[in-house]
């Protein structure tokens, strides 16, 4: 390869340092606050990642990388994608950055960037009473009115952190107390290569509390959707900072292994193709992804917050403004509860920080109530959120993102998108709206299907009872969500009820059917097939009408998915015109199958 190319990727490479130390250079809103976002060093070595093309045999794999002595892949999980890594001193890495690029054989290439955790360590204080009321943070987004319809039952949320402390490990960490009642799902330790991504740092396992603390258990504090299970995934080391390989990798694990929403409090200033492909790779599978905007109090963007298909959340303090040190610029979503241990707004006598239970920093085998403050808080209380809407049904990540923002308030001082995105994050106001946006037009067209089918000649001869029939179409078309709503309007709490009764296909999963991962079956007019199969012969006309009600809600259902879809139909690769069309098919068979119902009713 030329020489002259060696000595223009090092001169890429220099003008990449010069403009990461720019970025890196502290502000006036955060030179007495202690940040942690990346700030890149080369020294005197260089990683470089290699993603080789997915065309390649396995032959010119191997022939390819003989030339580049040292690569390795970068863990267990690397082989099928193709990710390898190999060090170097800075002056050659930099050199086959520059040669590898635009090569056939070549995905992408680049260098090795470190992200870390966006918090901003604080207080901690040592109580046994119930804190729940010292959560002003929760408060703030009105997480009591959300219990009333939701508590994440059913919903897996990956913490990709520093780990978290969700069980005894044979190092002497402990599980924290508070997260005994919280269920947790097999993750993985990125930086260890293991099953155990214990926490040694303390960060993952705050963030994993906000999002699913035990609650009501008479002990410490509480967390905004407790019945969500959380997967723990460490990336991020004993201090706090991790790489982008193995942040990339952790998207994808959590993807394949049944994650619904994945919670990144970390981040860096620099972009990286491996892990923005990795995003788009999760939302494609149909993860939520929430990301913290970052802690530098500047308008630069934060990674991995700034790329498509990720909600990027900007930090509140008590009295709903953004706090100094929340990075802010038109890649903010939304803003949420990010504290601010500086203050004390409330008068509480605790400074004003997010409070969950968490390790010690000077002993990681004992246990605190502690006040953090940064993103990196404010982002697990949208992902807790996320939780919550799930579990009423809604599944598909643009869905999820679009109901929080559209029930974000603006009534926040001195509003701006660029600091609050689409608004200040309002839970009870997101679970409500399942209701308002997506099943009240099925239930109204599941009892239009019903007069259709009354109108019939057969039909109004046949007599049958047209109340039961109507009841049986709402069903059908949203579970029991209508009960819900009106439930959580009087201040009445469901609990888990909630869940189970928020949609047809979360009716259908808590009766034991694994219907949550939208599969191809269960998305189409099989459901409707089978209840007129059984069903659709009956001759009592009060029967018949609950049974014609039924099968006019499911084709309900079915065209509602199809104008706008809340849930990714398993089976389907990705969630585009193809599920459109499969959706589309099976709505015009179900009503179908309705209207024969009706016509064959006596």
């Amino acid at each position: 390869m030329k020489s002259n190319h060696r000595q223009l990727a090092y001169l890429a490479g220099i003008s990449c340092l010069v403009g990461w130390m720019a970025l890196s250079a502290p502000t006036g809103r955060t030179e007495n606050a202690q940040t942690s976002t990346a700030t890149p060093d080369f020294g005197e070595s260089v990683t470089v990642l290699i993603d080789l093309a997915d065309h390649l045999s396995a032959g010119e794999r191997q022939d390819f990388l003989a030339a580049v002595p040292g690569a390795t892949l970068n863990s267990e999980f690397s082989e099928e994608e193709g990710l390898y890594r190999v060090t170097l001193p800075t002056a050659e890495a930099l050199a086959l950055v520059g040669e590898l690029r635009g090569m056939q054989e070549i995905e992408f290439v680049e260098p090795e960037h470190t992200y870390a955790l966006e918090a901003i360590e604080a207080e901690a204080t040592r109580v046994d009473d119930p804190l729940y009321q010292f959560q002003w943070h929760l408060d703030q987004i009105h997480v009591e009115d959300a219990w009333n319809q939701a508590n994440g039952d059913g919903a897996v949320v990956a913490v990709i952190d520093t780990g978290v402390a969700f069980a005894d490990s044979s190092t002497g960490l402990r599980q924290v107390r508070d997260l005994s009642g919280t269920s947790f799902v097999p993750g993985y330790d990125f930086v260890s290569d293991d099953d155990q991504p214990h926490d040694e740092h303390g960060h993952g396992t705050h963030v994993a509390g906000t999002i699913a603390q035990t609650t009501n258990n008479g002990y410490g504090v509480a967390g905004i959707a407790p019945g969500a299970a959380i997967m723990p995934i460490r990336v991020l080391d004993a201090s706090g900072r991790g790489s982008t390989a193995d942040i990339a990798e952790s998207i994808r694990w959590a993807a394949d292994n049944g994650a619904h929403v994945i919670n990144m409090s970390l981040g860096g200033p620099l972009p990286s193709r491996i892990m923005q492909d990795a995003v788009a790779y999760a939302h494609r599978k149909g993860v939520t992804i929430i990301a913290a905007a970052g802690n530098s109090g500047w308008s630069m963007p934060s990674f991995p917050a700034a790329y498509p298909n990720v909600v990027a959340v900007s930090a509140t303090q008590f009295d709903r403004d953004t706090t100094f040190y929340s990075n802010y610029g038109r890649y903010i979503d939304i803003a949420a509860p990010g504290g601010n241990t500086q203050l004390d707004q409330n008068d509480d006598g605790r400074p004003d920080g997010v409070m969950q239970e968490t390790l010690t920093r000077e002993n990681p085998a004992e246990h605190e109530f502690a006040l953090y403050m940064g993103t990196s808080m404010a982002s697990p209380h949208v992902a807790g959120v996320a939780a919550l809407i799930h579990q009423q049904g809604i599944t598909h990540p643009d869905r999820v993102e679009e109901m929080l923002q559209a029930s974000s308030t603006q009534d926040v001082p001195d509003y701006t998108a660029e600091h609050y995105g689409a608004g200040l994050l309002d839970a009870g106001a997101a679970t409500r709206a399942n209701v308002v946006k997506f099943q009240a037009p099925r239930a109204a067209l599941a009892l239009f299907l019903v007069m259709l089918g009354l109108s019939t000649k057969r039909t109004r001869r046949s007599g049958i009872a047209g109340a039961s029939t109507g009841i049986a179409a709402v069903f059908g078309a949203t579970g029991l969500a209508a009960l819900v709503f009106l439930g959580s309007t009087f201040g009445l709490s469901l609990g888990a009820l909630g869940g189970f009764a928020a949609s047809p296909i979360r009716w259908l999963d808590n009766l034991g059917f694994d219907c949550v991962g939208s599969s191809l079956l269960i998305l189409s007019a099989g459901p409707s097939l089978l209840l007129y199969g059984l069903f659709g012969g009956l001759k009592s006309p009060r029967a018949a009408g609950v049974v014609v009600g039924l099968l006019s809600g499911l084709a309900a259902f079915l065209v509602g998915e199809t104008v706008v879809a809340t849930m990714d139909v398993g089976g389907i690769p990705g969630m585009g015109v193809l599920d459109r069309v499969w959706l589309g098919t099976n709505a015009m068979l179900a009503t179908l199958i309705a209207l024969l119902a009706f016509r064959r009713s006596e």
